[in-house]
């Protein structure tokens, strides 16, 4: 038997730090480089959304209240048409984050899916129109809910997707929220 002496110990130990610290430096670089461009990406996805989602404004000014964010969509004279707000809530793979569009008449202009993490092919469809295209109506007394027949999103009653209804309650969730903030502003708190 090998008997073990202080450099078969030392030089490997000193090799492997060396390497994690150099690695750390070129993780934090590649961090350094994309923060911006990822950030640009991000802006103009949510400014995209935002036009989806209230598409009777010509711009948007932001607003911050009740420590929420929201955007108020506005006209060519300046009136506001609508809200656009930003919500999000955990799904099976994550946080789904999406931007929601409220009429000033308090109906549902649309929902758009900011980003997602969702298994492919099952919760990752909450990006299909057939599916956003259900919250298109006026808010029911009670939100909305997921059900698992087909009742085609009448009444507040939203069609599960099929095998992904931890994805399906999320986005109604995080729909159910940004109503919820609409409703704070529209009860003067904006």
């Amino acid at each position: 038997m090998k008997k073990i002496n202080f450099k078969d110990i030392f030089v490997p130990t000193i090799s492997l730090f060396l390497i994690c610290i150099v690695v750390s430096f070129l993780l934090a670089g590649t961090n350094e480089l994309t923060k911006g461009p990822i950030a640009e990406i991000e802006a103009k996805t949510a400014a995209e959304a935002m036009k989806s989602v209230c598409p009777e404004a010509v711009s948007f000014d932001g607003g911050k209240g009740l420590e929420v964010e929201f955007y108020r969509g506005l006209d060519e004279n300046g009136e506001v048409t609508g809200y656009a707000i930003p919500s999000a809530y955990k799904g099976y793979g994550g946080d789904v984050s999406i931007m929601v569009g409220i009429g000033i008449n308090g109906d549902i202009t649309g929902v758009e899916i900011l980003s997602q993490s969702e298994t492919p092919g099952l919760g990752a469809n909450c990006t299909k129109e057939s599916f956003t295209d259900m919250f298109k109506q006026p808010v029911p007394e009670n939100g909305f809910s997921v059900v698992k027949d087909s009742s085609g999103g009448e009444g507040g009653r939203i069609d599960a997707l099929t095998g992904a209804t931890i994805t399906s309650n999320a986005v109604t969730q995080a729909v159910n929220n940004a109503i919820d903030i609409y409703n704070s502003l529209e009860g003067g708190t904006e």
